[in-house]
């Protein structure tokens, strides 16, 4: 499972839960990416041995200038 903050600019931040499952991360990415344009922040706290399939799931992200900031 994973607990996810999205930061956008001076939106109020956006909070989402799922799991590591590729309909949940989608919604995520969607959500992410729907802020574009603004400087935006995704913070994510998950556990360290789902990182490897989050990161798979969310590896463009930094190359559409998204942060990406893993929390304990």
């Amino acid at each position: 499972m994973f607990r996810a903050t999205i930061r956008a600019g001076s939106e109020e931040p956006l909070r989402l839960s799922g799991d590591v499952v590729p309909y949940d991360l989608q919604v995520l990415r969607e959500h992410v990416l729907a802020r574009r344009g603004l400087p935006t922040r995704l913070e994510v706290c998950l556990a360290p041995a789902l990182r490897p399939a989050f990161l798979h799931a969310v590896r463009d992200l930094g190359r559409r200038g998204i942060e990406l900031v893993f929390r304990s």
